[in-house]
């Protein structure tokens, strides 16, 4: 989506170049090379090296920047403050995080911002079947990435939800209740019928109990993780969606994403643990069992669906070509199916 920045390239290098030259111990600081990855529905990105003197020794690195939108844009709210606390408090638990550093002062930079070293390493694409990374690797390769990504999203339940008071609590009737929101305020109050319909089962199937909650990472997906050379991961990302509430969310976002996968290529990558086995690599990593994952799957993949149709009606806006149609795509028939 075509977005004018919070300031030009000029004055985010100066701004960030004074903010950086703040410790008393910095000098010489040189901020350069402003650019942008991509135009982002959820943040502004701006990717800029620098380089600094710090007692005698001269350091240099390229550092990220992450704003809310111009613009309102996935979500109407962007609270960089939690996210931050969400990553410390998953990183104090041995969770790979991209070391932020929140600054909440908009006279910097013309907007709150968190800033963190850019992590070198390897992100999969959003459609892992396509991804050259992932097919150059052999089928225990890429069970090993997956065991790895699993591995890190039990690491993350582990977390000390109170050490991230500001993270949004939610049990799973108010979690209903912002969905219900959300489809309201992303379309203007005229919802797609079918993710009404969706929203409508999910309440009137509701589980009568649910798991004790754990710090979620929320977008829990092979993009918003950076790999290393031993198939390790490096660096959690992307922790917009962040909240407190039930496990099975954070698993049945991961495992519905792999449904629609299989639902739109006719099969799975190979290699890929199925879903049976990804259950059961959740339950011996995070020592809890798993409960009422079909319907956490089905309100996972509402809200997903509901997120596309936010960034399709961002994109149909700004005149830009819909990655998927509206009214009428994959997500929205394999959730008419679920219905049935």
């Amino acid at each position: 989506m075509a977005q004018t920045g919070h300031s030009d390239d000029s004055a985010i290098t100066s701004g960030l170049g004074r903010w950086l030259a703040r410790r008393p111990e910095v000098s010489d600081v040189v901020v350069t090379d402003p650019r942008r990855p991509s135009a982002g529905y959820s943040s502004e990105t701006v990717i800029v090296d620098t380089s600094w003197s710090e007692c005698g020794t001269r350091h240099g690195t390229p550092m990220v920047i992450r704003m809310a939108p111009v613009e309102v844009g996935t979500f109407r709210h962007y609270d960089l403050v939690s996210q931050w606390q969400a990553q410390m408090a998953a990183a104090a638990v041995g969770v790979p995080v991209a070391d932020p550093e929140v600054e909440t002062d908009a006279g910097w930079l013309g907007a709150p911002f968190m800033v963190m070293p850019l992590i070198e390493g390897t992100i999969i694409g959003a459609v892992a079947h396509l991804d050259r990374w992932l097919g150059a690797h052999d089928l225990a390769d890429r069970g090993r990435v997956y065991r790895n990504f699993v591995a890190t999203l039990c690491a993350i339940h582990r977390a000390d939800p109170s050490s991230a008071p500001g993270v949004a609590r939610r049990d799973n009737l108010a979690e209903l209740a912002f969905w219900d929101d959300y489809l309201l305020w992303s379309s203007d109050g005229e919802p797609v019928a079918t993710l009404v319909r969706a929203m409508d089962w999910c309440r009137r199937h509701r589980p009568a109990g649910e798991s004790s909650p754990v710090l979620l990472w929320g977008d829990v997906r092979f993009e918003n993780m950076i790999f290393g050379d031993h198939l390790q991961p490096l660096a959690v990302l992307d922790w917009d969606m962040t909240s407190v509430g039930a496990p099975e969310h954070d698993l049945a976002w991961f495992t519905s994403l792999d449904l629609v996968m299989h639902h739109i290529f006719g099969e799975r990558l190979a290699g890929f643990p199925d879903r049976a086995a990804t259950i059961d690599l959740f339950e011996e990593g995070s020592g809890r069992a798993v409960r009422d994952l079909e319907w956490y799957e089905s309100l996972a993949i509402t809200r997903s669906a509901a997120v596309m149709t936010r960034i399709s009606y961002l994109r149909r806006a700004a005149g830009e070509p819909l990655m998927l149609p509206i009214d009428d795509n994959p997500i929205l028939d394999l959730l008419e199916t679920r219905l049935r």
